[in-house]
């Protein structure tokens, strides 16, 4: 069975405390230990899954699997880093992390994607129904080429706006984004869940916008849009088709679980990820999961790319990996 890397829990349980009480949160770029893994026959599984509530289904899975050991990250350049070199067998992020990798001559397969709805844009001193409402303002976003900044462009552009003239992105992680949310010098941040359930509570501080809801109305679509996925490298899914089969498997078993029982779920991953039970229970049910693999997960993929303007060419064929169980 799986071996959880635990060094960051008590981490991220202070920061949910801190952010909770209202505390200044102290800065951390956490590094990934070295961790036993557990004993088995089959082959080495190291996964890293970002510390979010898309990470409640990976858990699950990693628990029915020999040989896999699985860490929670939150800092994301770090944890690509480590993919790209080598260290990492499976990394969980979001999709067009992925899509960068391989416009850059990464040998990567996507594997699966699953989440469909996870990011709010929260506002401070005023609740907001468009983005239209922001123009001449800063939207925080945690990086330049994030799937929030993506969206968060298609948005604003239909809508009549410039992206980087109309609106401004202001580059911040998370962590530092509700800090300046709750202080109130930064009136728009673009949030993943837990960060929303963490905050909705605080003075002055507004939900105002799901980013799959903007989604489904200018698209038309019922579902959202895929916004994490699994990663791996070429040469390791050439060697290991059983052991993809068998994540997408035990996902997609974690996924129905979590449905019928999302309390459940929680209590059975809530150590690994340090929130609080209730926070992580709000924002699972803010968060929309949707499984899919092989031909359904590339038509959705790149039905989404279409729909942004940047469609994938037939040199991403290779991009996408195809179960032919």
């Amino acid at each position: 069975m799986a071996r959880i890397n635990r060094c960051w829990i008590l981490v991220l349980a202070a920061t949910a405390a801190l952010l909770i009480s209202g505390c200044t949160m102290p800065s951390f770029s956490p590094v990934a230990a070295t961790t036993t893994v557990a004993s088995g026959a089959g082959s080495r599984l190291v996964i890293y899954a970002p510390a979010t509530p898309s990470s409640i289904p990976v858990i699950i899975a990693a628990r029915h699997m020999e040989n896999a050991e699985i860490t929670i990250f939150t800092n994301h350049s770090q944890a690509h880093t480590l993919f790209l070199r080598g260290d990492v067998t499976i990394l969980v992020t979001g999709l067009s992390v992925g899509v960068e990798f391989f416009r850059d001559g990464v040998p990567v397969h996507i594997i699966n994607s699953y989440v469909s709805g996870l990011t709010y844009l929260v506002t401070y001193g005023r609740k907001v129904d468009s983005f239209a409402e922001v123009r001449g303002q800063e939207i925080y976003i945690p990086f330049e080429g994030s799937p929030i900044e993506e969206t968060t462009q298609f948005f604003i552009e239909q809508e009549g706006l410039t992206w980087k003239r109309d609106i401004k992105p202001v580059y911040s992680s998370f962590l530092s984004s509700v800090e300046l949310l709750k202080q109130g010098r930064a009136a728009n941040v673009a949030l993943p869940e837990p960060y929303v359930s963490l905050v909705e509570k605080q003075d002055q501080v507004f939900v105002s916008l799901s980013y799959k809801q903007e989604w489904d109305a200018l698209t038309g679509s019922a579902g959202g849009y895929p916004q994490v996925a699994t990663f791996v490298k070429k040469d390791w899914a050439a060697a290991h088709p059983d052991l993809i089969a068998q994540v997408n498997d035990e996902l997609a078993n974690a996924l129905q679980m979590i449905e019928q029982d999302p309390a459940a779920a929680v209590e059975r991953t809530q150590a690994e990820l340090g929130f609080p039970p209730e926070v992580l229970l709000s924002s699972l049910q803010r968060t929309d999961l949707s499984f899919s693999d092989s031909d359904k997960m590339a038509q959705e993929i790149r039905r989404y790319y279409q729909i942004i303007g940047r469609p994938l060419d037939e040199t991403f064929d290779p991009f996408f990996y195809h179960n032919h169980r």
